[in-house]
């Protein structure tokens, strides 16, 4: 990377971490919270003629999600033409990834770097597909912002913290996950769990759940079953190139521990473009990466990349 790049980047690293501690603190205040709300509800009420429009079957996505918080298909299912791409990409950059030791007994899952990444930039575009910017645009009532990507390999040990414990994201007041297995996954292979959205209602309310406190983020086991019993908590099991639709906001949700086998996917992540909480909306790729991968979109597809960091950086010129 040229000198140049990696000022720029290391600025804007620096840029990041004070303006996300000066957000933090101004969301948190009450009147902040009022006028973000009204924004927020105005912002929804003027663009609801402006959403696409959907098929039966993608609007069956959204009520499922409504009603559920998670909807499950599979790759075949959504008939996307970039899918094969997608696929071999993975298979290709598959055995990179189990190439990688762990760096200690503690550690639990090993990710994909952002330039192992770029090398594959159809998996990165499949996030960008048109039927999903309408699905998304259409459940979240708002313009999209698509922070990348996550390949994830899920290892096989008893670690049992962060992501495998339960958890509400809280980057929007809604948001949303596509995530692909890309192999088989059984109730004891790494399953993405949940708690569907009415009894997530219940827990949040039982546990007095604070999104800001990192004690009380993470809830383990025992703690949830006090309030929602095992019987109705939920598995997304299925064979490679099953796909989980999840709104992780509005679910308590985590990562399974893997027992028999080691788990791989890939998790897109959205919110909308006026998220609730800014600060904790973070991409893995630079920004002179992010312009290479953007070269060859459209110019909806560059929005949802650069439509809520235009104010944050001054990146007016690549929309």
């Amino acid at each position: 990377m040229p000198a140049s790049y990696l000022y720029q980047d290391q600025f804007i690293q620096t840029y990041k971490r004070l303006r996300d501690r000066i957000i933090k603190e101004i969301l948190d205040l009450n009147y902040f919270q009022s006028l973000s709300e009204a924004a927020y509800r105005k912002a929804v009420k003027r663009y609801s003629t402006s959403l696409p429009t959907l098929s039966p079957v993608d609007s069956e996505i959204i009520e499922t999600l409504y009603h559920e918080g998670v909807y499950i298909t599979s790759l075949e299912n959504l008939e996307v033409s970039s899918t094969p791409l997608l696929t071999n990409a993975c298979q290709n950059l598959l055995p990179k990834l189990l190439a990688v030791s762990p760096k200690s007994e503690k550690q639990f899952s090993i990710h994909a770097s952002s330039s192992q990444l770029m090398e594959y930039p159809e998996i990165f575009n499949w996030g960008l597909e048109e039927k999903f910017l309408n699905i998304i645009e259409n459940y979240l009532s708002l313009p999209v912002a698509f922070h990348g990507l996550y390949f994830r390999r899920d290892l096989a040990n008893s670690v049992e913290r962060n992501s495998r414990l339960w958890h509400l994201d809280r980057e929007d007041r809604r948001m949303l996950k596509i995530i692909i297995y890309l192999n088989d996954v059984s109730e004891e292979g790494g399953a993405f769990q949940y708690i569907p959205r009415s009894l997530t209602a219940k827990a949040f309310k039982s546990l007095k759940y604070d999104y800001g406190n990192k004690t009380d983020k993470y809830i383990n086991d025992k703690t949830m079953e006090d309030v929602i019993p095992k019987s109705q908590w939920k598995s997304c099991v299925g064979a490679s190139g099953t796909v989980v639709f999840a709104d992780t906001a509005s679910i308590f949700h985590r990562g399974k521990v893997p027992v028999s086998s080691e788990r791989f996917s890939l998790f897109f992540d959205y919110t909308s473009r006026r998220p609730k909480r800014p600060n904790y909306c973070n991409t893995r790729f630079s920004v002179n990466e992010l312009t290479t991968l953007s070269q060859k979109l459209s110019k909806r597809q560059k929005e949802c990349i650069w439509g809520n960091h235009k104010l944050l950086f001054g990146l007016n010129s690549f929309v």
